[in-house]
Parts: C-alpha cells; sequence; structure tokens
C-alpha cells in the first residue's frame, strides 16, 4: 500500500505543477489561404482565465511538425527575442511567429507544435496557389506588462515542459486473482540534441520511469500481488513519415535505445530484478489522420547479475513484437507477443481501446480491455503461465 501512497503523492506533484501555469494556450493561424513555400505569420495566444497572476513566456523558437496526410516535414517557428510577461486575472497576450513552408506542402496542413512549456498546441493551414503572399515578419505583442519572476519562470520552462506520457497509462479490473492491474509512466526530456539545418529528427536524452501493479484487491486487506519498478535511460530520435524517410510501404517514425532497470522490490524467495540495453523502432503504413498500422519491434540484452532469477531469458526471451491497428480518434487493437529464448514460452497480450468522453465532467479517457495469457505478467511469476481478462480505463494507450 505503501507504493501506491507514494504514487499518488508524485502523480499529485506532477499535476499541481503542470496546473501553476493557469494559462489557456492556442495556436492561430491565417483565416484565409496561404501561398505554397510562403513565410506564413501565425500567433500564440495567451488567456489568463484565473483568479490570480501567471506568467506567460514563450521562447523565440518553436518545434515542430507539418502533417498534410500521411506526409509530414519537420519544422521550426521563429519569432523575436523572449519576453516573458505576466498577464493578471482577465488578459490575454500573444507572440507572433514566422513559419516558412517547406517545398511541397499544400492542401490541408496540421501544424503541431511538440516541444515547450506549451506543447501539444495544433492549429490548420490551407495551402494552395491562390493563398496570399509572403510574410517577413512576426507581429508584436499587443501590450506590455511586467517580467515574470525568474523562479517561477524557471520552473515552467526547465521542468514541467520536459515530462511528457512514456508507456500507457491505465487501470483495469478482472475477476481473477489478483484481480486489479494498473500503470502509470512518464518521461522526461533531460537534454536537446541539435541537428543540421536539414535535419529531420528530433533528438533527446529522457529519463523514463513506470511502474505496474497487479493489486488484489478482493483479498484480506487488500494487498498487492507484484509492483515492478522501471526506471530507464534512451536517447531517443523522433523522425518523419517524408517520402524520403521511407522502408517499403512504412515511415521511419522513431527510435530509441538505452539502459532499464526493473525489480519489484520483494526480498528472500520473492525478490527479482534484472538489467537490460534495449533498442526499439516504431514504423507506420497508411494515413496518420485515419486507419493506420504501427509495428514496434525492440530486442534487448541482459547485463549484470542475475542470480535472483537465473532462467528469466528462457520465459523472456530477447525480443518482443508490438503490432497496433488503429485510428488517432478511433479505436485501436495492439497486440504484443514474445516466445522466450528457445521459442517454447509464447506470450500475447491484446489490448482494445475505445475512446470515451463524458460531457458532463468535461472528461476524455479510453475503454480499455486486455487480455494476457503467458508467462511474466508480474515479475515474481515470471517462470508461470498464467491467463487474465481484464477491463477499464487508459488515460495513455
Amino acid at each position: 500500500m505503501k507504493s501506491f501512497v507514494v504514487w499518488m503523492v508524485a502523480w499529485a506533484i506532477t499535476v499541481a505543477a503542470a496546473s501553476a501555469q493557469g494559462l489557456v494556450v492556442s495556436l492561430v493561424s491565417p483565416r484565409q489561404a496561404v501561398a505554397p513555400e510562403s513565410a506564413v505569420k501565425l500567433d500564440l495566444l495567451a488567456v489568463n482565465p484565473g483568479v490570480t497572476e501567471a506568467v506567460f513566456e514563450a521562447s523565440a523558437t518553436l518545434h515542430g511538425i507539418l502533417w498534410v496526410e500521411a506526409h509530414s516535414w519537420p519544422v521550426e517557428l521563429q519569432a523575436g527575442a523572449p519576453e516573458p510577461r505576466t498577464l493578471r486575472p482577465g488578459e490575454f497576450a500573444h507572440r507572433g511567429y514566422v513559419l516558412v513552408l517547406p517545398t511541397g506542402v499544400k492542401g490541408r496542413v496540421i501544424v503541431e507544435i511538440t516541444e515547450g512549456s506549451y506543447a501539444p498546441l495544433r492549429t490548420v493551414l490551407v495551402v494552395n496557389a491562390d493563398g496570399g503572399g509572403r510574410v517577413v515578419a512576426a507581429a508584436q505583442p499587443v501590450s506590455t506588462m511586467d517580467a515574470a519572476s525568474p523562479a517561477t519562470a524557471q520552473v515552467q520552462r526547465s521542468f514541467v515542459g520536459h515530462f511528457a506520457p512514456y508507456e500507457p497509462i491505465y487501470f483495469i479490473y478482472g475477476s481473477k486473482v489478483p484481480g486489479a492491474k494498473f500503470q502509470f509512466s512518464f518521461k522526461y526530456r533531460l537534454l536537446d540534441f541539435q541537428g543540421d539545418a536539414g535535419s529531420v529528427a528530433q533528438r533527446s536524452l529522457q529519463f523514463g520511469y513506470t511502474q505496474r501493479s497487479l493489486w488484489d484487491l478482493a483479498g484480506s486487506s487488500s494487498p498487492f500481488y507484484d509492483t515492478s519498478y522501471m526506471p530507464t535511460f534512451f536517447y531517443e530520435s523522433i523522425a518523419t513519415q517524408s517520402a524520403n524517410n521511407r522502408l517499403g510501404p512504412f515511415g521511419w517514425m522513431a527510435f530509441q535505445a538505452g539502459y532499464q532497470h526493473e525489480s519489484n522490490g520483494q526480498s528472500l524467495d520473492r525478490s527479482r530484478s534484472l538489467n537490460t540495453l534495449f533498442a526499439r523502432a516504431a514504423l507506420s503504413a497508411g494515413s496518420w489522420g485515419d486507419w493506420h498500422l504501427l509495428v514496434v519491434p525492440k530486442v534487448w540484452a541482459y547485463v549484470g547479475d542475475l542470480s535472483d532469477n537465473g532462467d528469466l531469458q528462457n520465459y523472456r526471451g530477447y525480443g518482443e513484437l508490438q503490432v497496433v491497428f488503429g485510428r488517432n480518434n478511433g479505436p485501436a487493437l495492439a497486440y504484443t507477443g514474445h516466445a522466450g529464448r528457445d521459442f517454447n514460452h509464447f506470450t500475447t497480450q491484446l489490448d482494445l481501446t475505445v475512446p470515451v468522453r463524458l460531457k458532463l465532467f468535461d472528461f476524455a479517457t479510453f475503454f480499455l480491455v486486455q487480455y494476457f495469457n503467458g508467462y511474466g505478467e508480474s515479475l515474481r511469476d515470471y517462470n508461470k503461465k498464467s491467463n487474465a481478462l481484464r477491463a477499464g480505463f487508459s488515460l495513455v494507450r
């Protein structure tokens, strides 16, 4: 129960920090169509709807991606020198940026800001030959307000904006003991690596943390059956799906390589731990805005001592494959499987997710049904076969 309390406290601190900005921020594009290969002015608009002051600090450069159906381009939005501003309740401000459209971009274009304190942000451009001319300068903010507190600005810039989801976050329950299963996961961007001007990837060094628990809610005192703690350090490269970045029918999306420790925090004969070096890639086929297929292979090597679970590799093997078929705003079915070292200990997990929105509470999530059949649902029982059907909700899939 102690680990669950620690998780709740950590989660509350993260949510409180994320909410401390107190601003509603939008990316606003021109209402009229724009010309291909032009320099387009976009505005970052911030409104303070709260009852206390909030700091609006937009960096001089915003990194993002342009999406046109199944194709994408990495882009930068440029503005003048940064100027933090404090917005009193009810006030607003905007900061103008210039986006230079890459060659070949036309039609209905989705602009997505993927990094920074206010990410993710999205807007839509219509690009055609009848659009307006070039824009050569960004607009200035509409007002001059007091500078932000340096301490507050530093927390917003270097802490909140570096967090992102990592593995799926969910809570599910089934009839078999232990009935409940939940997982939460996040990553924190430690370093950014600047590429060349023509770079088609965003590269960074990340710290990740994932915790997965099996919880016997129906048992006496509702004990946790087993929990896996998985801190991770990894290099990440998020690429594009452009025509120059394809492997046959698949577009290259991302690559990760790093180190992961996993243990269950138990003692004596229940103690389990391992260390791995891993690499995984993500490939996609189909339209990213519609139905698409994701293929995510992962391989790993064991390093260090395996004395408390010496035959673990016989059951977990040296790699797994994940395949996901679905659409961004619709249902998705994910298969995750591995076969053990000698391909005689097969494990399958199926996850069906369907978007759900409760308008009454303004709450959006996913309904999740998960089926597991194989070895190692818990690290404690890595060599015992089990199966379970559970259902619940997923915040990140």
